[in-house]
């Protein structure tokens, strides 16, 4: 039960990784933060800093 487990937040954690890549930012960081917290709390997080560089900082 333990390896499905992670093997379904590696994926996840992946799939953070793979939209931040998509949206300009580095994976990495994303990958770790979504394996360290959790794919959905990785998720916000992204969400969230796109929104802050997209609208209120201005595109880079």
């Amino acid at each position: 039960m333990l390896i499905f487990y992670i093997i379904n937040l590696i994926v996840l954690s992946s799939v953070v990784g793979y939209f931040a890549f998509r949206l300009g930012h580095n994976f990495w960081i994303f990958f770790i933060l979504s394996l360290l917290l959790s794919p959905i709390v990785g998720g916000l997080f992204l969400a969230v800093y796109d929104y802050y560089k997209t609208f209120m900082k201005g595109r880079l």
